[in-house]
């Protein structure tokens, strides 16, 4: 299997996770667990919104580090601190989580899509992370774009399920 095979498997799966979760409600109140770097805890309208802006930021970060690529890293990303991201995930928090999803999910289609077009050597790619350092294409996708979706899906998923009970 391919690295774009496995990616778009996942990709698929947390796809469907998250159009179930879309629709079920999380009980007010509910926050995730804390984060480990900032003992941050988020509301499921946070991690919604944070869903909502990060894919289509994410993709263009990957666009970019493929278009530069010669040889040498290329400058990339930004941290958790982001000015912008935090405005966007405080803006956007008290959005219904149907239109945050139907973004979310239409930034999925378009990161699928650019995903399936990448040849070989897009894959030799590397970009430079301001706090990561040197990271490999695979590991941008990885962390950055397809297992930071499944991170926020088991984020909900607790959060629903704390809701069940």
């Amino acid at each position: 299997m391919t690295p774009c095979e496995g990616f778009l498997e996942r990709l698929d799966a947390v796809e469907r996770r998250l159009a179930v979760l879309a629709s079920s409600p999380a009980r007010p109140g509910a926050l995730t667990e804390p984060d480990p770097a900032s003992n941050e805890r988020w509301d499921p309208g946070q991690v919604w919104a944070h869903l909502a802006e990060f894919v289509a930021y994410w993709t263009q970060q990957l666009r970019m580090v493929i278009a530069a690529y010669r040889e040498e890293p290329v400058p990339f990303g930004r941290t958790k601190t982001d000015e912008q991201r935090l405005a966007a995930i405080e803006r956007d928090r008290t959005i219904a989580v149907a239109v945050l999803w139907t973004q979310t999910l239409s930034d999925i289609e378009s990161l699928r899509s650019f995903l399936e077009t990448l040849g070989s050597d897009s894959w030799q790619a590397r970009g430079l992370h301001p706090t990561l350092g040197v990271m490999p294409l695979e590991r941008i996708v990885d962390d950055f774009l397809v297992g930071h979706l499944e991170e926020h899906a088991a984020q909900l998923e607790l959060l629903v399920a704390v809701s069940d009970v």
